[in-house]
């Protein structure tokens, strides 16, 4: 509404009033507005505040509200192609073997046409056809009554599937995750007379060369490991709630699942099978950190020969001595089990990266920094102050953690030096009126050793990604195909799952691999073979 010179005083203050009475009613909005916004605030709060007490009654794991973290993204952003990865075409004739050449003549030649030599066209067939054999095998009765009888082929004794149909059927299970059901589905839709308990055994049973080749595994990386890096995960068996413990680095895995997830239980993983319970000077450091009674450590007698090679063995052993104590049972145990992993070749204790699970912090352990950032990430700030002080202390850990990147590639003493004592300046400060803060600064802090372990070795690595990525396999399997019932059935999976992740870090087929175990040939070399020769080319030479 606009005011010209021609309206009366009268009209121009009836104006100013709707204007003014507008104004009133806009600002009363907006305190209205603020003031639902704020009942908002407090209902959603209270809200979440009665879920968690929910979940806590009922003992349930609440969903961490937790941002991604920035510590391996790239500092710069890369320029994004048109073309999405791994959409370039490679050839297709590098590698072509043909198996099968057919030559197509024209349905008709004319009589003057002279021959112009051929057009290659390539096509990839796959060929899937049931394939029965019947083999008949000769006998003979000599003139003395003895009976001469045909050998067969040894990849067909003792066994009615051939080894390409088990081939199949392990490769479908353990590398394609296709559930026990769908494979029988499948193999009677191809006309294969098997059934379900068959397709079970084929999966399950008899596999004692691959679970030998498993504990081969275990014991070549860690001959030959600088690292290795460890998590667990649940695994439900035979209806009851288990755990699953990985253990690898970049050249091998090792699955092995049981019903418990403790410290004694990694050890005994890492000893591959052979239990050796040795309380040697090794174990006398491990028990230094604990106080137990001296009067029962006195009976214990120090040896650098195994006391016990088995878990019941071991316990009679410690109530002969007149040790029942559940603690000193418990520490005595670790210490017995961490003194009788005699690692051949190795001079120093094994590097240990985790993500901070206390039955994994044995020998000269490492701590993710990607899980420690965490502490950072899961604080809020309650007003802008604290919002800034939580960015400003990502930033530098950020900064931080890409400087120690760098010493990765070009490691020095003088950079050493210096990332000890930034690391002391950055995690050493203190925020006035911000508790939270400092207590994550506080736990970074008492963790130094454990989170700069790269300094003192370049190939440790600062995260734990390489383990989960390695756990996630089970967790998949999990998903799809549930728990395992038979104590075969698990040991079958820990053994298959190792054994494909195995293959893929070292560049093996699995299919090939599967294809040479079960033919008996020697087309793919024994893994902890190929393990230490990777591991000796990447020893430098002596110069």
């Amino acid at each position: 509404m606009s005011i010209n010179s021609e309206t009366s005083p009268t009209e121009t203050n009836t104006i100013a009033t709707e204007v003014e009475g507008l104004r009133r009613l806009v600002e009363e909005q907006r305190k209205l507005i603020d003031k639902l916004s704020k009942q908002l605030t407090n209902q959603k709060e209270r809200i979440e505040q009665l879920e968690a007490e929910l979940r806590t009654k009922k003992k349930l794991k609440g969903k961490p509200k937790l941002s991604a973290s920035l510590l391996n993204q790239p500092e710069e952003k890369e320029i994004k192609s048109d073309k999405r990865a791994g959409s370039a075409k490679s050839s297709k004739k590098l590698n072509f073997e043909i198996d099968e050449e057919i030559t197509i003549e024209p349905n008709s030649i004319p009589e003057n046409a002279k021959f112009n030599g051929y057009r290659n066209y390539d096509v990839q067939e796959l060929i899937i056809k049931r394939h029965n054999i019947r083999f008949q095998i000769a006998e003979y009765i000599t003139v003395e009554g003895k009976t001469v009888v045909g050998e067969l082929p040894a990849e067909y004794q003792g066994r009615h599937y051939g080894p390409g149909l088990v081939c199949y059927v392990m490769y479908q299970h353990y590398q394609c995750r296709v559930p026990q059901p769908l494979i029988y589905e499948q193999l009677r839709e191809w006309g294969i007379d098997i059934s379900t308990g068959q397709v079970n055994r084929l999966l399950n049973e008899e596999h004692q060369i691959f679970e030998q080749e498993q504990h081969q595994v275990l014991k070549a990386g860690l001959e030959t490991a600088i690292y290795i890096h460890t998590d667990d995960t649940g695994a439900r068996h035979n209806g009851k709630n288990g755990y699953c413990t990985v253990i690898g680095n970049e050249d091998f895995a090792y699955f092995h699942s049981s019903d418990s997830k403790s410290r004694e239980n990694f050890l005994k993983i890492l000893q591959a099978g052979e239990e050796r319970y040795v309380l040697n000077e090794e174990a006398k450091v491990y028990l230094e950190n604990y106080q137990l009674p001296q009067k029962q450590l006195s009976e214990i007698s120090d040896s650098d020969e195994p006391l016990a090679t088995t878990k019941e063995e071991w316990h009679e052993h410690l109530l002969s001595s007149g040790i029942k104590n559940i603690k000193t049972v418990r520490v005595l145990t670790e210490a017995a089990l961490l003194g009788g992993l005699n690692i051949v070749g190795r001079s120093e204790a094994l590097r240990i990266i985790s993500d901070g699970a206390g039955q994994f912090n044995v020998m000269q352990h490492g701590l993710c920094w990607v899980h420690i950032e965490r502490g950072l990430r899961k604080l809020e700030g309650d007003n802008k102050q604290e919002r800034e002080n939580i960015i400003e202390m990502q930033g530098l850990l950020w900064n931080y953690y890409q400087e120690l990147k760098q010493y990765q590639q070009q490691p020095n003493r003088e950079f050493s030096l210096s990332l000890q004592s930034k690391f002391d300046e950055i995690f050493g400060r203190c925020y006035i009126r911000h508790g939270l803060l400092n207590g994550v600064l506080n736990q970074i802090r008492n963790h130094k050793i454990e989170l700069l372990q790269v300094l003192d070795c370049p190939e440790f690595p600062l995260h734990n990604n390489a383990a989960e990525t390695d756990i996630r396999e089970y967790v998949t399997r999990r998903k799809i195909s549930g728990g395992t019932r038979s104590e075969l059935g698990r040991k079958a999976r820990d053994t298959f799952v190792g054994l494909k992740k195995t293959c893929r870090k070292l560049g093996i087929s699995f299919w090939n691999y599967l294809t040479s175990r079960l033919h008996g040939d020697e087309q793919v070399l024994s893994l902890s073979d190929v393990i230490r020769a990777k591991a000796a080319a990447k020893i430098p030479a002596p110069t």
